[in-house]
């Protein structure tokens, strides 16, 4: 089994990640190491990158062996081809406004910068929100809604996404006392612990302050950061109502920049 855990940057794919390998430890089934040819960057959590996941389908043996990747995979041609019974997408939603006030602090925290918010949503913010409407708006289109789980759900509905999780990977229920485990296991706070003694198995960098990358995992905290325009934008931006100057210069500065600079 290939076991994907998709999510749109910043909308919980590293939590995501981190319960189903606890999830999987609890039920004993063993996880085997994707080898490194598969990524670019062997301290990622993204194992495969999207470049390289048909060459991983084809040569490895996941029918006998089981996997799992952290991804941000949502290129039509990766979301519209056909996939055997045993690779497991799962993708993961949030708010769309605590995953940029989430991605403003991981720019701050990963290049040091001292910026204010309404700089960044300026020049980086409104465009990031842009791919995370394209983002879910393509996984839903060639997946559907069956295997998305909400950001919201995990915090306020543990145990009935772990059910949910079962269900798509065939496995049997936990009991309320796995589930518990679980639970305090990949809580912020226990995540935040492992990075810093250079215990995780979910977000192995090699930087010393990983750790932040667990920031706070909080829902609503978006209401301190958005001024009264910035919410009339981000709100239109998640609705699919998006300025063409606003698509050009993602094009620019996303898709070109990274299709130019081949990366992934």
């Amino acid at each position: 089994m290939l076991i994907i855990c998709n999510g749109a940057f910043k909308s919980g794919s590293s939590w995501l990640h981190a319960i189903l390998i606890e999830l999987l430890k609890i039920k004993k089934i063993p996880l085997k190491r994707v080898p490194d040819f598969y990524t670019n960057d062997t301290n990622s959590p993204t194992k495969i990158i999207e470049s390289n996941l048909d060459k991983f389908i084809f040569h490895e043996s996941f029918e006998k062996q089981n996997y799992i990747t952290k991804a941000h995979f949502f290129k039509t041609n990766t979301l519209k081809s056909a996939y055997p019974d045993n690779v497991k997408f799962i993708f993961v939603k949030r708010s769309m406004k605590d995953a940029i006030v989430s991605h403003f602090y991981h720019i701050k925290n990963k290049f040091r910068l001292n910026i204010t918010f309404k700089l960044y949503y300026i020049f980086l913010g409104k465009y990031k929100s842009y791919e995370i409407y394209l983002f879910n708006k393509r996984c839903k289109e060639h997946f559907g809604e069956d295997n998305f789980i909400h950001y919201h759900d995990l915090k306020n509905n543990f145990s009935s996404v772990i059910d949910k999780l079962c269900d798509i990977l065939n496995i049997e229920y936990l009991i309320d006392s796995e589930i518990e485990i679980l639970r305090q296991e990949t809580s912020i706070d226990k995540l935040r612990q492992k990075s810093k003694t250079g215990q995780s198995d979910y977000y192995p960098s090699k930087r010393k302050d990983n750790w932040k990358y667990f920031r706070l995992g909080a829902e609503g905290n978006w209401v301190d950061y958005f001024s009264k325009r910035q919410l009339l934008h981000v709100n239109n931006i998640d609705k699919g109502v998006v300025s063409f100057p606003l698509k050009f210069y993602y094009l620019l500065l996303f898709t070109l920049r990274r299709y130019l600079a081949n990366i992934e």
